[in-house]
């Protein structure tokens, strides 16, 4: 399975908070539904709001031109993916670890299970030092009144949480699947300008910011008989998709937070929950997942959509 692949690595710290006012911490790579957002500002500016309107729009029409997974760690030349939610490791040590290398996941795709595979192939948690291609901080600030730019006198003091990636040896990568290849050069010039635009929170203080991206092509072994879709992606299924869910293996995560629009920042999107990347489900019925519309009752002036389409990966759905 060839698919394109456009490696990411930041020339600073990255803020990734999950939830809204989660300011204390940050997650160490980037969601789908962030870098679709991101892509949708950037591609605005590139390209006027009607032409963003007609893709959205083709998004909307269950037309895809091409789909996106979320950004993982690339560590040392590796590729790492996370680990399928249809293992169930017996262990405190293989319990801990969330991202295994392309070759690992190959052969947790076609089956195998973790155990027998970790003292082969890399994973993140790794058993040397450093364990893991980045290095979280917590920053201490002080929350300032808006009107007297003064401290406030309760819960002003907080910790703000940010992550660097090693800069020598490591960075982020995503999948792309282009379903039309004449969006291909439109796609590559607005992650460039992403990469100058920036990902995540505080950016008007020079984070989230990334090197030139670079795009190459990758393989990914896949089982010829499979009976399971995993997602490298965040997953909000279609009515007819519901078929069949409970017999995978998911996990739920809570998307919210504020409109990010040059018409409006300060506006609360609806929050939405959404399958995380590494769920598994049968393979039938196919399963495509949707833009979801989390506009605000109270906004007028344009649609705001979650990017909830699987970027599938075929697989077995039970392991071994």
């Amino acid at each position: 399975m060839k698919l394109s692949v456009c490696n990411l690595k930041p020339k600073g710290p990255l803020h990734l908070g999950e939830r809204e006012n989660w300011r204390e911490g940050s997650a160490i790579y980037i969601h789908s539904d962030t870098l679709f957002s991101a892509f949708c500002h950037c591609y605005q500016l590139l390209y006027s709001t009607e032409e963003l309107e007609k893709l959205l729009k083709l998004f909307e029409d269950n037309q895809p031109p091409f789909l996106f997974s979320s950004a993982f760690p690339c560590w040392k030349g590796l590729y790492y993916f996370p680990v399928p939610l249809n293992q169930f490791p017996g262990t405190k040590e293989v319990k801990k670890i969330k991202f295994i290398e392309k070759a690992g996941l190959e052969k947790l795709l076609a089956g195998e299970k973790i155990e027998s595979l970790i003292s082969d192939y890399r994973c993140i948690p790794s058993h040397e030092k450093p364990a893991e291609p980045w290095v979280i901080e917590n920053t201490p600030r002080v929350s300032l009144n808006r009107r007297s730019n003064h401290p406030l006198e309760e819960g002003g003091f907080f910790h703000f949480g940010l992550v660097f990636y090693h800069p020598d040896d490591a960075e982020l990568y995503f999948l792309i699947q282009y379903k039309n290849s004449d969006y291909k050069k439109r796609v590559e010039a607005t992650i460039r300008l992403i990469a100058d635009e920036g990902i995540g929170g505080d950016r008007s203080s020079g984070k989230g910011l990334f090197h030139y991206p670079v795009f190459s092509e990758i393989n990914l072994d896949i089982p010829s008989e499979y009976d399971g879709i995993m997602t490298l992606s965040l997953y909000f299924p279609n009515d007819d998709e519901l078929t069949g869910i409970k017999d995978g293996f998911y996990e739920l995560i809570e998307r919210k937070g504020y409109i990010y629009s040059p018409v409006n920042v300060s506006l609360r999107r609806k929050s939405v929950r959404m399958f995380t990347e590494g769920s598994i489900f049968p393979k039938s019925p196919e399963r495509k997942g949707k833009l979801v519309n989390v506009t605000p009752n109270i906004f007028t002036n344009h649609s705001v959509y979650r990017y909830g389409l699987i970027f599938p990966l075929p697989c077995k759905l039970e392991s071994k």
